[in-house]
């Protein structure tokens, strides 16, 4: 009888369980054919014993935890359920939890900062750093996590693999801790956004590899794509394969990059500094759906409701669990019983949904897909920020950045109603843009001079008060540099709306 039958599951502490799952996890070929033949309520089952779990150990081990409860008269001990949890835990975020902490122990099981092994950091709106702790005990499950979802997409373990890491290297989640979550599964190297680097990287070790993973942002790996085909760098040399995450993409943007590359795979993980770097992966299944969901207008309604856009699809592994609030909020929850640091019912103002297994299942035969999910995890889609943030190059520029530099200028200041609209998108070149337009005052009419003096200051403020686009700017210079619009009063597309919009 395997261990992990439910009356196991249901019996034994958590910490035991979980002991038993690490063992099993070291032996990454046969845990991913035990993992592919679990009944996804096993799952469902040790997403509840670790849930409830952490809830009683924060309360107990996590100092900050402990005096958030205690603030908003929550009795854990009565909390039995995943749905209790849900419906009676108050949300956490960065302003009611986060900085009330006084010190990083403060939100640290046991205030024991020997057990650190890295410090990762993200900036909020306002410029305040938070700083976000991990250990190697926690990431002993992510590691193979990592290495489970790279081997059922790339085949790791059974081709000789070189994971390039292409992400910004830095404090930042992204960067540092892929290459490492890579390098515990198959030989990595750190490279960071260099296209030539990287292209001679692919020349010197071509012969030496089955395959290459380049990971990256979206908008970096088709620049080294379009890079390549200017230098009449052929990558058919190679089996080339991409790893792009921290920002959503169009199936158009996947199309684009697997006709420049022919035969490369292409998936996308979901992370974020606050609850780790795997938060969600794609896999083919999840792109078959999404795609699915392009040709047929009332599957995509079944799946993602009213939103317009068709949204990434990932699953979420037992690290985590996510909920969903009345704004369409993404609530997280990190549930392994190592976690540093741990968040619950953690608010990081991402949209989106949830699906479970049997949930996807239901909806995809009702229109006829009998479709193999290979992983029986649940699903989670992403739409965008709920605070008006949007997603640049893998960093979030804020409405507040955009204000800085309105009114730190007298000229435009006095030359606008101080309404704008701001988004990300794709060039009909599959190049990412960011585009910031602005309304004018009736008084005031577009020209050349003004429109150079909003540039050159937004980009000047956004370097000032965005790390994340300061560090895109130094290493892409013009690339990453934004197109303002600037609108007569009555041309402005928002003119309508009383608030500014965002997208």
């Amino acid at each position: 009888m395997s261990f992990f039958n439910s009356l196991m599951v249901r019996v034994l502490p958590a910490k035991i369980v979980y002991n038993q799952l690490l063992k099993k996890m070291k032996d990454h070929k046969s845990f991913i054919k035990f993992f592919s033949k679990q009944d996804p309520e096993m799952f469902s089952l040790l997403q509840e014993k670790f849930l409830l779990y952490s809830l009683k150990n924060n309360a107990v081990k996590v100092p900050q935890f402990k005096k958030f409860i205690s603030s908003k008269n929550v009795h854990v001990a009565s909390i039995s359920s995943t749905k209790g949890f849900v419906k009676h835990f108050p949300e956490t975020n960065k302003q009611n939890y986060i900085y009330k902490a006084k010190k990083l122990e403060d939100l640290t099981q046991g205030r024991d900062l020997k057990k650190v092994s890295l410090v990762v950091k993200s900036s909020g709106h306002s410029g305040k750093q938070s700083y976000w702790l991990k250990s190697h005990n926690q990431d002993l499950f992510l590691h193979s996590t990592m290495g489970m979802g790279l081997d059922m997409n790339f085949k790791i373990y059974s081709k000789k693999t070189l994971v390039i890491n292409g992400f910004i290297l830095g404090s930042w989640v992204a960067g540092i801790n892929f290459g490492e979550y890579a390098s515990w599964n198959c030989p990595s190297i750190n490279i960071g956004p260099d296209k030539e680097e990287i292209l001679q990287t692919l020349l010197d070790l071509e012969s030496q590899f089955d395959q290459f993973i380049i990971s990256g942002y979206p908008p970096f790996l088709k620049e080294l794509v379009d890079f390549a085909k200017s230098k009449k760098f052929s990558f058919k040399r190679s089996s080339v394969h991409f790893f792009p995450g921290a920002e959503a993409f169009p199936e158009s943007w996947r199309d684009y990059m697997q006709t420049e590359v022919k035969g490369a795979k292409i998936i996308s993980g979901f992370g974020a500094s606050d609850i780790g770097l795997v938060g969600g992966m794609e896999s083919s299944d999840s792109i078959f759906i999404r795609r699915k969901s392009l040709e047929n207008k009332e599957l995509h309604k079944a799946l993602f409701g009213d939103v317009e856009e068709t949204p990434m699809l990932f699953q979420y592994p037992l690290s985590n669990h996510i909920c969903v609030n009345k704004n369409n909020e993404l609530i997280f929850s990190t549930i392994l019983p190592e976690t540093t640091e741990p968040v619950m019912k953690y608010n990081i103002k991402d949209q989106g949904g949830v699906l479970s297994y049997s949930k996807m299942k239901e909806i995809l035969s009702k229109f006829g897909i009998n479709k193999e999910i290979k992983v029986p995890l649940p699903f989670f889609y992403y739409t965008g920020r709920s605070s008006g943030a949007v997603n640049y190059n893998g960093f979030f520029i804020y409405p507040e950045n955009i204000k800085d530099t309105i009114y730190q200028n007298k000229e435009i200041a006095s030359s606008v109603t101080g309404k704008f609209h701001f988004h990300s998108g794709y060039t009909s070149k599959n190049n990412k843009q960011l585009v910031i337009e602005f309304q004018l005052k009736k008084s005031k009419r577009p020209n050349p001079r003004i429109l150079s003096s909003f540039t050159k200051l937004i980009i000047k403020t956004l370097r000032e008060v965005n790390g994340g686009y300061r560090a895109t700017h130094i290493k892409f210079g013009k690339l990453a540099e934004p197109k303002i619009i600037l609108h007569s009063f009555d041309k402005f597309p928002q003119k309508k709306s009383i608030k500014n919009h965002y997208s």
